[in-house]
């Protein structure tokens, strides 16, 4: 059958429900996949465990930020395990809004040091299919209102097509450069499977990156880990709490 043939809308064997309690704490989460954001967070800000994913590996706790009321976690890496602790989460907390922010490749020297937000992402990865129709590209839906966001607070940004892979080793010459052909200008490993389990659960999706190593002819490394990474990190952080607010007074019509 292959991969593009994976989407079927039969009944699932295995749900949420089977696994976890169902609980409604709080409609928007903030997700991160860095350590350091987590640390800090764990030791500025006010926090209680809400709930917890689990598998083999262990645990996830979901902290509650009682301060921004906001939920807060940190991913694992690569859209199928991403997708589907993000899916739980959802069950878990009853979020219905995700603000996920992370490093990308960059693939167009235009988007260097800019806060990257994706128009559409490229589905080189395998959870995407079994959630939503087989298409090269999946639509990120709310990247209008994730720029108009970021306009409106003179955040430096750029927009593009991002090209999702899971598989970091084999981002080689003639797929990056077909990428860039076609409009796409970082590469990273979640957004295209995110996008397709919120809308196949009917989520929102407000997602972005911050430039992180340079894909061309050759591999530029970035500051992985570092000091330099930290700070972008936690200034990314700070800009999901913008965007948090910015949210919040939608919701209430300010």
């Amino acid at each position: 059958m292959g991969i593009i043939n994976a989407y079927d809308t039969s009944r699932p064997l295995i749900t949420p429900d089977l696994l976890y309690e169902k609980n409604d704490i709080c409609d928007i989460c903030i997700v991160t996949f860095s350590i350091n954001v987590l640390n800090n967070i764990l030791e500025h800000y006010n926090y209680e465990i809400a709930a917890k994913a689990s598998s083999a590996n262990g645990e996830i706790p979901i902290y509650y930020l009682s301060d921004y009321d906001v939920l807060f976690y940190m991913s694992p890496i690569g859209s199928a395990v991403a997708s589907t602790t993000m899916q739980e989460v959802q069950f878990i907390t009853g979020a219905r809004s995700f603000i996920v922010f992370g490093s990308c490749g960059i693939i167009d020297r235009s988007a260097e040091n800019k806060i990257i937000v994706p128009l559409e992402a490229y589905r080189e990865e395998g959870f995407s299919y079994h959630y939503v129709k087989a298409d090269r590209y999946i639509k990120i839906r709310n990247a209008e209102k994730v720029k108009e966001i970021l306009d409106n607070n003179d955040i430096d940004n750029i927009t593009g097509k991002t090209w999702t892979t899971d598989a970091i080793y084999m981002e080689t010459i003639n797929k990056a450069n077909m990428r860039k052909q076609e409009g796409c200008i970082c590469v990273e490993m979640e957004a295209s499977g995110l996008q397709a389990i919120c809308d196949y659960l009917k989520m929102d999706l407000y997602i972005f990156f911050f430039s992180g190593d340079i894909l061309s002819h050759t591999w530029e490394r970035a500051d992985l880990g570092g000091e330099k990474e930290k700070h972008k990190q936690l200034n990314c952080f700070e800009i999901a709490l913008l965007l948090l607010s910015e949210l919040r007074k939608g919701q209430h019509g300010n």
